[in-house]
């Protein structure tokens, strides 16, 4: 689900590239996961069923109804059709109230983890923090002419190639695997600054301002992950020197 997204993509490619038959369902392939069309469908033979979607809106009455919603279509029809693992990518974090309250992504994701882990379906969450390439989208959310506005927060981003693997590695494993599985980067980088390094090689004429968190949890290190979370060693600047900017 979400094949054609930016995670999803990557995730297809991997599983295509071990020999594994691969349905990138989305809306273009005829299969909407809100709606409920083409689930049946598509999860017709499936041994596992993968969650890359996103929510297109940021409001929090939008984002919960999205993701409940999706994943209670994609439960009803995964037992229908006699699916019984499922893989949903989250966020660290996103369930907690400090840090998702002004996040309405977060408490989408937040409802949508809720629904999977009460299903009857073997769920695995696979939550990560922000990846390398976020900076690049935050610096387009905020764009006036040539100046980009991007908060400044402490996140502690992992490489979206390095979670594309551990997703592959976390559907090829046995139905044993662990209910929840977390990842996320090597250090704590602030997304403003991370913003401004991108773009100076990307888009030289843009200038990046970072805008003040003013208090909020989720831009004082509300972000950043718990003790005791796995993490990748490939740092911002090494993904950006191996040329992996994509």
């Amino acid at each position: 689900m979400g094949g054609t997204g930016n995670m999803g993509s990557r995730v297809a490619r991997l599983l295509e590239a071990d020999g594994h038959e691969v349905l990138a369902a989305s809306r273009a392939t005829g299969v909407d996961a809100y709606t409920g069309q083409g689930l049946g469908e598509a999860f017709a033979g499936a041994d596992i069923i993968v969650d890359c979607l996103g929510a297109a809106s940021r409001g929090a009455k939008a984002c919960i109804d999205f993701h409940v919603t999706t994943a209670g279509n994609i439960i009803r029809a995964a037992r229908a059709a006699g699916v019984n693992r499922l893989l949903c990518l989250s966020i660290i974090n996103a369930r907690e109230p400090s840090v998702n309250r002004f996040m309405g992504y977060y408490q989408g994701k937040a409802a949508q983890e809720r629904a999977y882990l009460l299903s009857p379906l073997h769920v695995t969450i696979l939550r990560t923090t922000q990846w390398h390439d976020f900076a690049r989208r935050f610096s387009r959310t905020m764009r006036v002419g040539r100046w980009a506005f991007v908060p400044r927060m402490q996140s502690q981003p992992v490489a979206p190639d390095v979670v594309a693997r551990l997703m592959r590695d976390t559907v090829e494993a046995a139905d044993t695997s662990p209910r929840i599985v977390e990842l996320a980067g090597p250090e704590a980088r602030d997304m403003a600054e991370l913003a401004r390094i991108l773009l100076s090689g990307e888009e030289p004429a843009v200038r990046v301002v970072g805008i003040p968190g003013l208090g909020l949890k989720v831009f004082s290190g509300g972000l950043l992950p718990p003790v005791g979370v796995p993490l990748d060693s490939e740092t911002f600047d090494q993904w950006l020197e191996g040329g992996r900017r994509a």
